[in-house]
């Protein structure tokens, strides 16, 4: 349910912020006053055309927010998106240059995201708003929520993908056998030339510091061998140095104890050059050149330098790759017996696809024809009496559709002699948006909403078009009686319909400073019986006027 609405820069609207709540909201004003830029707002909120055109005269960018709460998280969390608590924010930026952007509680979110969410948000019925009934598959969502069929088309959706993926499948394979031997000989000699570098355990840089050490065997030795000689084995070597030092710090501490503890760290010193020669004579002793082994281990790196630009950028990968190849391997090689599962596979899922989508057009018909003779009864109690309205099926040219066996249209004819239509082609704003009372009031009637959760917002704009007296009545008895479950705002001339709302808005204009301003004001007590009663005289308000607009408020 919409709770904030904030709009700056829309048009003739500067600055604007309204608190909405739940039930029948109605919104009145005098032609040009700006009603319909409400509606225009929460058009650009639910993913509706962003243009340049819709900024404010000499203003560099348009901002709508909305914070709507009750909110079903779980469509969101599949976009991405957190709605703690049940409450979004969702805001939208239109430049001068005519780029925008959305977000979703902070998040920047696609123009097609926006759309979906704000599907689930708000739905706006009337000229210029969101007209999803002429969308190719809302038809088919209303048959399947009228007749509560909406488990058996998931369950249709479902076999069709199960089909689709085994059909994919079998046909990759099927392709593959075509190409198998080569494929298999190209894999086989992959396999083979991996396995031959024996990579398992390897470790490319202990390989390399082992190679790098035998290239320079000779060398490495003579090094060692000077170290150690010159540690402890040439005459003045270190060792010797330090044992004199040793000696004379020896005769110091006994003259004075206080060079006990340079007599100690001396000989720590000499025990540690002792253990070094030792290491560096051993280690230069050990060092022997070995062209067997140089060989092999520069044939290793250099083998695994080719497999790497082939297989991969390290041994973990080329392996990968090994272990890749051969499960494709062992695939081929038993292509056909997967062939036969594939193909059992299919043709279980198609069986079941079939008798789902059977089951589902049985209920579809059905369905059309109750909603079709639900709507054309309540579109007469809209002084439509004359109207025609039936949803048709047609079987799909799809072999397997997730939407099942067959397509839907709706069909209207709002005049007389005239020939049923579809109701894209020929349907006005206001005979849209009747259409679409009559639709949700039918809904309402059975309990369903199309899948959605109650708590929406519905938008009415111009569906009080062409009517007056007792179908206004109507109209307005309709309205409130969505407002029970679901949050409504109607954009409305007609003073049965402003009577019968538990809020009343009122859009203003005024001019200051030489331009124009819009806004939006709430009215209740006398300033709302003086608006009916404008709505009912005209210009000139009467004292009549006045006491029917006061009927007409005690009577709701």
């Amino acid at each position: 349910m919409l709770r904030d609405l904030t709009i700056r820069n829309l048009a003739i609207v500067e600055d604007l912020s309204l608190e909405l709540g739940p039930g029948f909201t109605a919104i009145t004003g005098e032609t040009g006053a700006g009603k319909s830029i409400l509606v225009d707002a929460l058009s650009l909120l639910s993913g509706g055309r962003a243009s340049a055109d819709l900024l404010r005269h000499e203003a560099d960018r348009l901002t709508v927010s909305a914070r709507f709460d009750g909110v079903d998280g779980r469509p969101l969390e599949e976009a991405g998106i957190a709605a703690p608590d049940g409450e979004i924010v969702v805001r939208r930026e239109i430049g001068a240059d005519g780029k925008g952007r959305a977000f979703v509680n902070d998040a920047a979110v696609a123009a097609k995201t926006l759309a979906a969410i704000g599907e689930r948000l708000v739905a706006i019925h009337g000229q210029g708003g969101e007209r999803r009934l002429l969308d190719a598959d809302a038809a088919l969502d209303l048959v399947d929520a009228f007749g509560a069929l909406e488990e058996s088309a998931d369950e249709v959706a479902r076999r069709a993908r199960e089909f689709r993926e085994a059909e994919g499948r079998r046909e990759e394979l099927a392709g593959s056998r075509r190409d198998r031997d080569r494929r298999l000989d190209l894999l086989g000699f992959e396999i083979a030339e991996i396995d031959a570098a024996r990579l398992e355990g390897l470790d490319e840089d202990v390989l390399a510091t082992e190679r790098n050490l035998l290239l320079h065997a000779d060398r490495v030795r003579q090094l060692g061998e000077a170290a150690a000689a010159a540690l402890s084995e040439d005459e003045g070597s270190a060792l010797d140095r330090i044992g004199e030092a040793h000696r004379a710090a020896s005769e110091l501490a006994r003259i004075d104890g206080s060079f006990a503890e340079v007599e100690a760290e001396i000989a720590e010193i000499k025990a540690r050059a002792s253990d070094v020669a030792s290491q560096v004579a051993g280690a230069a002793a050990r060092i022997e050149a070995d062209p067997e082994r140089l060989a092999e281990a520069e044939d290793r790196l250099a083998r695994l330098a080719r497999l790497k630009k082939k297989y991969g950028a390290s041994v973990a990968e080329i392996l990968a790759w090994r272990e890749k190849s051969a499960a494709e391997r062992d695939t081929l090689e038993n292509l056909d017996d997967s062939l036969d599962e594939l193909a059992r596979r299919g043709a279980a899922a198609l069986a079941a696809y079939e008798a789902a989508a059977r089951s589902l057009s049985d209920g579809r018909r059905e369905s059309a024809r109750k909603l079709s003779a639900a709507v054309q009864k309540s579109l007469a109690e809209l002084a439509m009496e004359k109207a025609k309205f039936r949803v048709e099926l047609a079987e799909t040219e799809e072999r397997v559709s997730p939407r099942g066996r067959e397509r839907a249209e709706i069909l209207f004819s709002g005049n007389p002699g005239e020939p049923e239509r579809p109701l894209a082609k020929i349907a006005s704003g206001g005979e849209l948006s009747r259409v679409q009372l009559a639709i949700e009031s039918v809904l309402l009637a059975g309990g369903r909403v199309r899948g959605r959760a109650r708590g929406r917002t519905l938008v009415f704009d111009e569906v009080d078009a062409g009517i007056g007296g007792r179908i206004a009545e109507v109209v307005a008895r309709k309205l409130a009686s969505l407002s029970t479950t679901d949050q409504v705002l109607c954009v409305t001339h007609v003073p049965q319909i402003a009577a019968r709302a538990g809020r009343h808005l009122r859009a203003v204009k005024k001019v200051a400073g030489g331009r124009t301003r819009a806004g939006v004001e709430e009215l209740t007590g006398d300033e709302r019986v003086e608006e009916i009663a404008r709505m009912l005289a005209g210009a000139t308000v009467t004292p009549t006027a006045r006491a029917h607009a006061r009927a007409l408020l005690a009577a709701r």
